[in-house]
């Protein structure tokens, strides 16, 4: 690579030198040395702290040829792309070769090689390299859940890299508060965008609680000290103290935010949707049919919506809720073409069923479970007559007046078995393809050819059980389990499985090698794993 220096420094005798050195009196033109590195790679990746970045380039001038005799080096990083007199960096070393750890927050920089030929002072910025930092909580896993006094704790599924060697990080949530019962934890994912805020919150049997989640300057964490309830949800229509339920739209593929301009929450009794540009702040409640209206219907924990992940319009596009005192599926009427004003009102209006593969009104029939994912969004509902009816309905909710039913399937305990006793449901986003899991035994069940398989029964109690296809943009499956009889620190395991073409659940190959199943230990019985992938 060949390169021209940034600026040179001003000699005594008072000559400013560009690419040559002018002399008034002769306008002799006296050739500079330019450079030529080599062994620089244009991208480098390092975790903090920890891994070691060395890199030994090699040197010519264009008129000192070898001789390096001359020169000066910096190694240095900066976080800006503009070189001027406030430009403040970091300095890795000043030897020609680098070999060093990077301390440093996490995020993106530039590393630069700076070389000075002490014979005429000139100051090159020999090589431009872009610098990645993580740390060990940068990509990988939570792991959420109980320990063995039943006192919420976190651990971490550390990834570094696609060759790094996975490994489990203990006890990353302080628990000042002394929380028990773990229930849930959602991430809102990644985003590019500085102003975007980015939320983890827990849900435990007492309540939830907005979690730090930042990496930049620490890797214990407890519960978000400066989130104010009546604040963020100042609305009488609820009770108080708000238990948040949901949080929406949820990460999408690699753990990218699907949205960051709205966001919506469900909480026990409330469902609120609002524009976060200006900060969280959700006013009034949508889940009512008239703005008038004080009465606020039961929401179902999950909101069916859409977003358009090509778009460069970030708001939600189509919003579908249930009601669980009517038993119906409701949209949210928006206000012109978005959610996103704090200070307008809105409210629900009930889908009007004009046939089709489902009915959007229930007639002896309520909703079991319900989810959405990158294609689709679906439902699992059961007969209120008896434990043996279930349906699958399978929506597009694109449209925000008439979202699309896109397949009705109806199924029976004798083709599912035990889908009555279970406590895990997941859908495939690609395949007709639902999972269920029940104390100890993992199901497969192709809704299409009504044929259900036992994937696995395990030793321990199965905790968690869901698809995974924001980590690596495949169709993983994570089970974990606990077994209260193992050695304390082996307790909790974590299973990742993949569906395949053939529609065969195999499980995931890890290890610098691929050699091994993904299976890892904890002490905890987790109740949610939640992918993270952020340098914030």
């Amino acid at each position: 690579m060949k390169f021209k220096y940034i600026y040179l420094t001003i000699l005594a005798g008072g000559l400013s030198l560009n690419a040559c050195v002018d002399d008034k009196g002769s306008y002799d033109r006296l050739p500079v040395n330019e450079l030529t590195v080599e062994g620089v790679e244009t991208e480098y990746s390092v975790l903090a702290g920890i891994t070691e970045l060395e890199i030994n380039p090699t040197i010519k001038g264009s008129v000192l040829g070898e001789d390096e005799s001359q020169y000066k080096y910096t190694w240095y990083i900066c976080q800006s792309t503009i070189i001027n007199n406030d430009h403040t960096h970091t300095v890795l070393g000043n030897e020609k070769n680098l070999k060093t750890v990077v301390v440093a927050n996490p995020g993106t920089y530039k590393l630069y090689l700076e070389i000075t030929d002490a014979s005429t002072g000139i100051e090159w910025v020999a090589s431009e390299s872009s610098l990645t930092v993580t740390t060990s909580l940068t990509t990988g896993f939570y792991l959420f859940g109980d320990d063995a006094n039943g006192n919420v704790a976190m651990d971490f599924l550390s990834m570094p890299d696609s060759e790094g060697d996975t490994a489990v990080i203990h006890n990353i949530f302080t628990n000042s508060a002394q929380l028990k019962g773990a229930e849930d934890l959602m991430y809102t994912g990644y985003t590019y965008a500085s102003s975007a805020i980015i939320n983890l919150w827990a849900v435990t049997e007492s309540g939830s609680y907005k979690l730090e989640n930042s990496i930049q300057d620490k890797t214990i964490f407890d519960i978000d000290k400066n989130y104010n309830e009546s604040y963020t949800f100042p609305s009488g229509l609820i009770q108080h103290p708000v238990k948040v339920l949901e949080q929406f739209p949820q990460q999408y593929v690699y753990g990218y935010a699907a949205k960051y301009s709205d966001r919506g929450f469900i909480t026990e009794d409330g469902v609120f949707i609002a524009s976060i540009m200006l900060g969280e702040v959700f006013a009034s409640p949508v889940n009512r049919y008239s703005l008038s209206s004080t009465k606020l219907f039961k929401p179902y924990p999950k909101a069916f919506y859409y977003w358009d992940g090509s778009s460069t319009n970030t708001s939600l596009k189509a919003i579908v809720l249930y009601d669980m005192d009517a038993n119906c599926f409701v949209t949210v009427e928006k206000t012109g073409s978005s959610y996103s004003s704090i200070f307008t009102e809105k409210n629900c209006k009930k889908l009007v069923d004009q046939g089709g593969a489902f009915p959007w009104n229930q007639d002896k029939r309520t909703i079991v479970y319900g989810e959405n994912n990158w294609a689709n969004s679906y439902a699992l509902m059961k007969s209120t007559e008896n434990n043996t009816d279930f349906y699958i309905y399978k929506m597009l909710v694109r449209d925000p007046v008439n979202p699309t039913k896109v397949g009705g399937y109806s199924l029976t305990t004798t083709e599912a078995p035990e889908l009555d006793k279970a406590k895990f449901i997941s859908f495939s986003p690609e395949y007709p393809i639902m999972i269920y899991a029940t104390d100890r035994t993992f199901y497969k069940y192709n809704y299409e050819t009504k044929k259900a398989d036992v994937v696995k029964t395990y030793d321990g109690e199965i905790t968690y059980a869901a698809f995974d296809w924001r980590s690596r943009g495949q169709l993983d499956i994570v089970i974990c389990t606990y077994d209260a009889s193992a050695e304390e620190d082996k307790r909790g395991t974590i299973y990742k499985y993949e569906l395949g073409q053939t529609l065969e659940i195999t499980p995931i190959m890890t290890g610098r090698a691929l050699d091994k199943e993904f299976v890892y230990n904890t002490p905890l019985k987790v109740k949610k794993v939640e992918y993270r992938n952020s340098t914030r």
